[in-house]
């Protein structure tokens, strides 16, 4: 309420540098507000939070600062409060003493040696930045806590059951390296993702550990096999000549045969994430996957009246579409059951 009297009276000291009645009340509401301030910042400075306090203190001082600015900017309210205090020096000394209390706080938190109190180090450090930017060497200690508070996690090289991922045709271990890409791309809180060559050149220890293991991952052959149905229908041949005349009708037969080829690819990839120390998991699932590959088509003896439509259909195939080959196979079941697996991981596993 006082804060709000004194804007208002300066205002209209502005607006109106002759307003009598504004000039005579401006004073006591300004020295009203401060002594509501200092009553506010006393309390602080015996009760308040180290670090904190200082922040809320410039937050009050920072209102006087803003009445101080205005009525030197009014040339009303300056004649009738020609001498307002600035307290710009107070809130530099306490953005100063917020800084060395997070800052001697980060430092506390960092001696734990731990990931959790280097989180704890690193928000006090970003607090102490926050409050006075370029404070002593803040900016190398958030480097160091965030470094510190960092989870590092193994990726593994993939286990493609029983085989090395050359015998399905790949070039390179695709998912390990994607898997890395991908979860680093996502930004997860102070984690990093790593294939086991990174944590080495990097002289790193992981903190946890992600194995990847195809439990199935089953490239079929093509298979042929063949069946044979008969077919028969009643068809209209002509009509009597009596009156009325009847329908004449013959039963026509065929025998179809369908030959077939087809294949049955499937794929189930295991995934264990676990702490390196504890054993501890924080995933263990499985995500699996199938394709089938079928072609079909048909010959037939008799009398193609007797045939269906759906038979005439399975006549006029080709052996046109060539099976896919192993290598598409196994990077088509690779790519699905991997995607399984990353939605799962976005879906709520901590890490």
């Amino acid at each position: 309420m006082e804060d709000k009297t004194v804007f208002d009276l300066i205002e209209r000291l502005t607006n109106n540098p002759a307003d009598k009645d504004a000039a005579e009340l401006l004073p006591a509401a300004y020295e009203a507000a401060r002594i509501k301030r200092k009553s506010i910042t006393d309390n602080l400075v015996q009760k308040g939070a180290p670090g904190d306090k200082y922040i809320e203190m410039a937050k009050e001082w920072m209102v006087l600062k803003q009445m101080y600015d205005k009525i030197k900017s009014s040339p009303g309210a300056n004649a009738a409060l020609p001498d307002p205090w600035d307290p710009s020096l107070m809130i530099q000394g306490a953005n100063k003493l917020a800084a060395e209390d997070y800052y001697n706080a980060g430092m506390t938190f960092l001696g734990y040696n731990t990931r959790q109190y280097a989180q704890k180090a690193y928000d006090n450090f970003q607090k102490a930045s926050k409050a006075s930017p370029g404070y002593k060497d803040v900016d190398n200690m958030l480097l160091i806590a965030a470094e510190k508070a960092t989870t590092r996690v193994l990726v593994n090289p993939v286990n493609y059951n029983r085989y090395t991922y050359g015998y399905f045709g790949f070039q390179n271990d695709w998912m390990q390296q994607q898997m890395v890409r991908d979860l680093n791309a996502r930004s997860y809180a102070n984690t990093r993702f790593f294939t086991e060559y990174d944590l080495r050149a990097q002289q790193l220890v992981p903190d946890k550990i992600v194995d990847l293991n195809f439990t199935d991952l089953f490239i079929d052959n093509v298979h042929t096999d063949s069946r044979s149905y008969q077919r028969s229908k009643e068809i209209v041949t002509g009509q009597t000549k009596t009156n009325p005349p009847r329908q004449l009708t013959q039963t026509v037969y065929a025998t179809v045969t369908v030959s077939r080829r087809y294949m049955s690819s499937y794929a189930t990839l295991e995934c264990r994430i676990y702490d390196r120390e504890t054993n501890n998991n924080s995933l263990y699932d499985r995500f699996s996957d199938r394709i089938e590959w079928v072609q079909e088509r048909a010959t037939y003896t008799g009398d193609r009246r007797a045939l269906t439509p759906q038979d005439i259909a399975l006549i006029s195939n080709r052996w046109d579409d060539y099976p896919p080959n192993r290598e598409q196979l196994a990077e088509t079941l690779v790519r699905k059951t991997y995607q399984q697996l990353l939605s799962r991981i976005s879906s709520g596993v901590n890490f």
